[in-house]
């Protein structure tokens, strides 16, 4: 099945982050599905140590360049961090030079979607994301 057909309409990107302490091994982990729902890709990326929050952002980094790679352009972005949804939204400051830094480089890729809208999601609607997170703690970073 070509998935040029879904690269036309709405994907939705689903990040996580996950920390084996605070900080410790840490994992990012991505899906991209397609409108209706189907699981299209799964992505993990070990991240070494790093603290949750991190993990949590070079999650939706993650996705969003997956995104970008697998020709999407119209995009919905759901995560259940609250944090980083809201310092991404710029209703929550971000004092941490290192998470700036990754929300800038976040906002940068934003750039690359025709339209773009984010979401926090609860915890329980993100069971397949967390799980790659998890799994990703074990890679090399």
């Amino acid at each position: 099945m070509s998935l040029g057909n879904h690269r036309e309409g709405l994907c939705i990107v689903r990040f996580d982050g996950a920390s084996g302490g605070n900080p410790g091994p840490a994992g990012a982990g991505a899906v991209l599905y397609a409108e209706d729902g189907r699981l299209l890709f799964r992505f993990r990326e070990g991240l070494g140590c790093q603290k949750n929050s991190s993990a949590e952002y070079r999650a939706l980094i993650l996705g969003l360049k997956q995104a970008i790679y697998k020709r999407f352009r119209n995009i919905t972005v759901q995560g259940d961090s609250i944090h980083v949804i809201n310092q991404f939204l710029g209703s929550w400051k971000i004092s941490n030079p290192n998470l700036l830094s990754l929300c800038d480089d976040a906002l940068q890729l934003r750039e690359c979607f025709h339209s773009f809208n984010i979401q926090h999601i609860p915890t329980e609607y993100n069971t397949e994301v967390n799980a790659q997170a998890n799994r990703a703690i074990y890679l090399r970073g």
